[in-house]
C-alpha cells in the first residue's frame, strides 16, 4: 500500500482523527478523497505537487514545506511530482488528518481561510512545536513526537468543548445525517445567521453543506464497503435516481461504476483505509 493509518492520543480525538503515513508515491494519482469536514497538515519533505479537485482542471499548488491542506465540498485528488526519480524523495511523508473543528482549535484561526488554497505554517509553529520532526530513529518514535508536539500546541490554545462539536456529534450520530439546517437551529436556540457564522468560521463550511457531503461520504462508503443496495441504506436519499444524481455530481459516475472502479483498482478511496489497532 501507499500509505499506513496510526491512532493518536485519546486526549487528541476531538482534533486528530487519524496519522497518515505515504511511503510511496505508487498508485497516489488514483486515490481519492472524500469530503468530509476534515482536512490534513501536511508535513511535505520539499515534495512538488498540487491537488485537484476530481474530474476538474483547476490545480492548487502546494507549498514544499510544513502546510495546512485546504477544504472543499468537492472530491479531492493529491498529486506528487517524481521529476528526478523516488530515489531522490525523502520517505516517510507524515500527514495529520484533522477532525472537522481541529484546525480551528489547533491553530486558532478561521477555517474559511482554506477555502480557496492550502496555507503554509508559520515559522515560529514550525520552530516551536515541529521542528525536531523526521529527526528520529524510527516511526514509532515520529509519531510520538507528533503526538507530544500537537499535545502541547492544543495546550497552548486554552481549548474547551465546544456547543458547534455537539452540534456535529448530532448530525452523524443521532440523526444519522437526516435533519435539515431548521431542525438544528430550532435545537440549539440560536439563529440562522449564528449557527451559519459559526460553522463557516470553526468548520469552514456552511451546516446544509456539511450534512450533504458527509451524508455522500457514509453513502459512498456503505455501497463499496457494505455492498449495500439503495433500499439498504442507513442514510437515505429520496429515491435511487437522486442518489444517482449525487454521485455523478460528485465523481462522475454511477454507484454502480464507481463501485466496479474500486474492484478493478482503476480508483482507490482514502476513507476506505481503516484504523488499524
Amino acid at each position: 500500500m501507499i500509505y499506513k493509518i496510526f491512532a493518536s492520543l485519546q486526549e487528541l480525538q476531538d482534533i486528530v482523527k487519524q496519522y497518515v503515513v505515504i511511503n510511496s508515491l505508487d498508485g497516489l494519482e488514483s486515490l481519492l478523497f472524500l469530503p468530509n469536514g476534515c482536512n490534513f497538515i501536511v508535513f511535505n519533505r520539499g515534495f512538488e505537487g498540487y491537488t485537484k479537485v476530481h474530474n476538474e482542471d483547476e490545480k492548487y499548488f502546494m507549498p514544499r514545506k510544513y502546510f495546512v491542506s485546504m477544504k472543499t465540498n468537492k472530491v479531492k485528488k493529491f498529486i506528487l511530482s517524481d521529476k528526478e526519480g523516488s530515489k531522490s524523495l525523502n520517505f516517510p511523508v507524515i500527514l495529520v488528518e484533522l477532525t472537522p473543528v481541529g484546525f480551528y482549535k489547533l491553530f486558532n484561526k478561521d477555517a474559511y481561510l482554506l477555502n480557496k488554497k492550502h496555507l503554509e505554517l508559520e515559522n515560529d509553529i514550525i520552530d516551536r512545536y515541529f521542528k525536531d520532526l523526521y529527526s528520529h530513529n524510527s516511526l514509532g518514535e515520529e509519531l510520538k513526537y507528533l503526538d507530544t508536539s500537537l499535545s502541547a500546541l492544543n495546550s497552548s490554545q486554552n481549548n474547551s468543548h465546544m456547543p458547534i462539536e455537539d452540534v456535529i456529534d448530532k448530525i452523524i450520530n443521532s440523526y444519522h445525517f437526516e435533519v435539515t439546517v431548521e431542525s438544528l437551529i430550532k435545537e440549539s436556540g440560536c439563529s440562522r445567521s449564528t449557527m451559519e457564522r459559526n460553522f463557516k468560521k470553526i468548520i469552514g463550511l456552511t451546516p446544509k453543506n456539511f450534512i450533504y457531503i458527509s451524508k455522500f461520504c457514509r453513502t459512498v462508503l456503505a455501497c463499496i464497503e457494505k455492498e449495500c443496495t439503495f433500499n439498504e441504506l442507513e442514510y437515505l436519499y429520496s429515491d435511487n435516481s437522486y442518489m444517482n444524481a449525487v454521485f455523478k455530481k460528485f465523481l462522475g459516475v454511477s454507484p454502480s461504476v464507481i463501485s466496479n472502479q474500486v474492484s478493478n483498482s482503476e480508483i482507490r478511496i482514502y476513507q476506505m483505509k481503516r484504523l488499524k489497532d
